[in-house]
């Protein structure tokens, strides 16, 4: 693209499509901004205002041009069109964006999940049409996926990559497949959530305390759902569903639909999945900062499944063993994931712990209630030891732990300067079933071909804030952790959703042979 002449034309005068005229704005660019609707072209002009006054960069205003005619467009280099997620809607828009742009403009949508090879299907000239995918708000996210159709020419690929890069953002080429990189790997983080809702696993604040204190995530997926709109949300999910043909990892959950037929959307009507009638009330979800130094001893199992556990406790002043090497342990920790041995240790650790101790049994890849079958009783208490912090742990009750076992546990996190959520059993608690889901999903997208690991990776932490990248993720656990835990699920449910893609199980496979 010539720099001497810069002028964007964007369609849709919505919040995506003002966000990306501000973005261009910002970065010096002339901006034709079109809407049929005279309504949408009054509140996208609100909403620049009021960015462009905050910023104190008011005479940027003045390199907008805000109009009803498509005619508007014509001197565009490259028109980006941002309207409702439609794919005849887009189709007729391109048809005419054709006749009224130059012939060497460049169009690109930015459909967050239709086929851009469908929409460049209508179209005379089917190689200058693209994806350009921002992310909302798009004055401050950077990601921009680039989308290649099945007709896109390599042209036109290379400047939608510039004009991203003169934007000041981050371009990441992908194929064109159904919600390219992070709506289709970023699904789980939404559909476990309301599946743990759904099944009574956890209340929709503990799965977003969860999420956001044991995993690090900016923010739990239900406060993320109100902030985009549920039904944005919801059309993004129905919208994969149907795109792959009913995939059950895409399936829409009931809870959603019982939203949007109650006109509960989020933030943007008063009322989701939270009250925003007094935004003043709302969790903030803060953490601990307070040191804490506590004595006493501890018992370990081998195993890994909680490897940052017991340094912490350590650093915390308590002494930790192995089993039964000392006396009167405050709490006993068995870190170890489904392993038989395991399971018969148990039976052992009831007889030699003191009465009245919680014994603490990792239930990331079993379940609680199969401890029944080794003598489970009243002082057993599942926890998940891989998303177990300095400072927050997730627990699971059961109908036939003792009151005092449990006010016990309590009060040693407590001492020990651990907050902790009870959660009723389900299937691999919270973290460890969305994190393996969210990794399982960028696997079967690699193996797809939509994009490399590291472009994921860089996806996600870009475009929805993720502090890590589902690969990173996956390194840090461990992939025969993650596999484990997906092959847990799987037996739980006996459904197709829970499959494991076959390059994580070859990865797996491959690990264990090399050692």
């Amino acid at each position: 693209m010539e720099s001497d002449r810069k002028r964007i034309g964007v369609v849709g005068a919505g919040t995506m499509g003002s966000g990306i005229a501000l973005s261009a704005l910002y970065s010096g660019f002339d901006v034709v901004l079109q809407d049929a609707f005279e309504d949408a072209i009054t509140k996208g002009e609100k909403y620049i205002d009021s960015f462009l006054e905050k910023k104190g960069k008011q005479k940027l205003k003045s390199r907008l041009t805000l109009t009803k005619k498509m005619g508007a467009l014509s001197d565009c280099e490259i028109v980006i069109e941002a309207a409702i997620e439609d794919l005849q809607v887009k189709q007729k828009l391109f048809l005419e964006l054709e006749k009224v742009c130059s012939t060497d403009a460049i169009l690109a949508s930015n459909t967050s999940t239709l086929s851009v090879t469908a929409i460049a299907a209508a179209c005379q000239h089917p190689n200058r049409i693209a994806g350009m995918h921002f992310f909302n708000p798009a004055p401050v996210l950077p990601l921009v996926e680039i989308v290649r159709a099945a007709q896109t020419s390599q042209e036109t690929i290379e400047r939608l990559v510039s004009l991203t890069t003169d934007l000041g953002k981050t371009p990441v080429e992908v194929s064109d497949s159904p919600g390219f990189i992070v709506n289709r790997v970023a699904r789980p983080y939404y559909g476990e959530a309301l599946r743990i809702l759904g099944e009574g696993g956890g209340t929709v604040e503990q799965i977003d305390r969860i999420v956001e204190q044991g995993g690090s995530f900016r923010m739990g997926p239900f406060r993320l759902m109100d902030l985009i709109g549920i039904d944005i949300n919801a059309g993004a999910m129905r919208s994969m569903y149907e795109q792959t043909f009913g995939e059950p990892r895409y399936r829409p959950h009931p809870l959603q639909m019982q939203k949007l037929a109650q006109g509960a959307l989020g933030r943007k009507t008063g009322q989701g999945f939270y009250s925003y009638e007094d935004d003043s009330k709302q969790a903030t979800h803060e953490r601990i900062t307070e040191s804490v130094q506590a004595e006493g001893d501890v018992w370990f199992s081998e195993g890994n499944w909680a490897p940052s556990l017991e340094e912490s406790l350590r650093s915390k002043g308590y002494a930790t063993h192995k089993i039964g090497a000392s006396q009167k342990p405050a709490a006993v920790f068995v870190r170890e994931g489904r392993n038989e041995d395991v399971l018969v240790e148990v039976q052992s650790i009831l007889e030699s712990a003191p009465e009245g101790v919680p014994i603490f049994v990792q239930t990331a890849d079993v379940a609680l209630s199969e401890y029944l079958e080794r003598g489970l009783d009243e002082r057993i208490i599942g926890f998940d030891g891989l998303f177990v912090t300095d400072e927050f742990i997730s627990l699971q009750s059961h109908e036939w732990i003792s009151e005092k076992v449990k006010e016990n546990a309590e009060n040693w996190l407590t001492q020990s300067g651990l907050k902790f959520e009870w959660l009723s059993e389900s299937p691999a608690l919270v973290l460890p079933r969305i994190v393996a889901q969210l990794v399982n999903e960028a696997c079967f997208a690699l193996q797809d071909g939509v994009a490399d690991k590291e472009t994921i990776d860089t996806a996600m932490k870009l475009g929805v804030n993720y502090p890590l990248g589902p690969f990173e993720w996956g390194a840090k656990l461990g992939y025969e952790k993650v596999l484990a835990i997906l092959d847990h699920l799987h037996s739980e449910y006996h459904e197709e959703r829970y499959r494991a893609s076959y390059l994580l199980r070859n990865w797996v496979r491959t690990e264990v042979t090399k050692r």
